[in-house]
């Protein structure tokens, strides 16, 4: 049993403290790249905030996508940044913002899609399937002689 399940509750409440924690002390020792970073990670953020879906899985998955695409520009601004203005000058560009927020977007889009697309997959196969067993069950019908009804 996992720490989760025997917590209920408790450890959403734990990891969001956690997290508050963690950009408390990112904020506090080096608020040059916080804001940046916080304006890419923006629709991320918002969405778990509000995400009703169990375990936020949509907005986790927009962060996982935003930070796989943020990574990058914010090393980049870790090593090269001298203040806030410097920070907001290299990460806060209409292009990185565009392609880490879309980064959001088709995360967005496949959490909403792909469900659909795996249910219709799965009623194909089972569709599929009974044919195949329709035309078993006919050919042994006719091989052994049988009547057609139960």
């Amino acid at each position: 049993m996992s720490i989760a399940a025997k917590l209920g509750g408790a450890a959403a409440g734990i990891m969001v403290l956690l997290l508050g924690l963690a950009a408390g002390g990112l904020i506090a020792v080096a608020p040059d790249i916080a804001l940046p970073a916080a304006v890419l990670l923006a629709p991320g953020l918002i969405a778990f905030t509000f995400d009703p879906t169990p375990r936020r899985a949509v907005a986790r998955a927009m962060l996982l996508f935003q930070t796989a695409a943020g990574f990058q520009p914010l090393s980049d601004a870790w090593s090269r940044c001298e203040g806030i203005e410097s920070c907001m000058d290299t990460l806060v560009q209409p292009r990185t913002v565009l392609t880490v927020w879309l980064m959001a977007a088709v995360a967005w889009v496949l959490t909403q899609t792909l469900p659909i697309a795996l249910k219709l997959l799965s009623d194909y196969r089972v569709r599929a399937r009974r044919a195949a067993l329709e035309v078993r069950r006919d050919r042994l019908i006719e091989d052994w002689g049988l009547d057609g009804g139960p």
